[in-house]
């Protein structure tokens, strides 16, 4: 299995674009944007956040399957469109929180055969910054 055959078979609509780095000083592994209907992936983010969460490169295939199936779950979201209206509209942190836990959990379908314990490490990871941002608000 690879990534072009994964997005064949839920979207072939969907473009992948594999790059270096992200192009501004964040680190940044994936983006989806819905515009383009492209998925980009930044070979070197990926590697220096996959050594920050497990302190060397011992997972990376794995990781790059991570970060991978998280954008392709951003693409194949049917709430994706109307759930980032209500953000933009809002600003309400719960529907920034909603947009990646509708990810990671087309994300965690899709992605069957990546170990589960390093999937729902870097789904918690993620997410907690979100869940953060939700408690205090509420």
């Amino acid at each position: 299995m690879n990534f072009e055959t994964l997005i064949n078979q839920n979207d072939a609509t969907i473009k992948l674009i594999i790059e270096y780095e992200f192009p501004d000083k964040r680190c940044v592994g994936g983006k989806y944007v819905p515009s383009t209907n492209s998925i980009f992936l930044f070979e070197h983010d990926i590697e220096i956040q996959c050594r920050h969460m497990f302190g060397s490169l011992e997972h990376l295939d794995s990781y790059r399957w991570i970060v991978f199936g998280h954008e392709l779950g951003h693409a194949l979201d049917p709430e994706l469109s109307f759930l980032s209206k209500k953000l933009e509209e809002t600003g309400d942190a719960y529907y920034l929180y909603k947009i990646e836990e509708n990810a990671w959990n087309i994300a965690e379908d899709l992605l069957s055969f990546v170990e589960r314990g390093i999937f729902q490490k870097v789904r918690q990871e993620s997410l907690a910054v979100h869940t953060k941002k939700v408690q205090n608000i509420s």
